[in-house]
């Protein structure tokens, strides 16, 4: 059965690369998204790369990050700023683009 749910939330893993001397080092955190309607998400018009587009868009289906750091190693509590700063890292926000979007599209494989 498909079931109907008012508000769907979801929790997923974001992975992130990010640039270091002669390579990249991958990082993870949990986001928490909204899942928004078709109707709402077709009004966004989404690219693949760092845009200010996308960050309105992620700005509107993020609920929650877990898992982050700062400077300190200490855990950062979620809130708008945070967010935002987060959206401002190039790689983090295609990472949390690309969690949102294969999640949503995400069919199941079989015959």
């Amino acid at each position: 059965m498909f079931k109907i749910v008012t508000n769907p939330e979801f929790t997923h893993d974001v992975t992130v690369m990010t640039p270091v001397d002669g390579g990249f080092k991958e990082e993870t955190f949990k986001c928490r998204f909204k899942l928004l309607d078709a109707d709402r998400i077709d009004k966004f018009s989404i690219t693949s790369s760092f845009s200010a587009l996308n960050a309105t868009f992620l700005k509107e289906v993020i609920v929650r990050f877990e898992d982050l750091i700062g400077d300190d190693d200490k855990p950062l509590p979620y809130n708008d700023a945070l967010r935002d700063l987060v959206l401002a890292t190039p790689g983090a926000q295609m990472a949390l683009m690309q969690t949102y979007l294969t999640a949503i599209s995400k069919v199941k494989q079989g015959n």
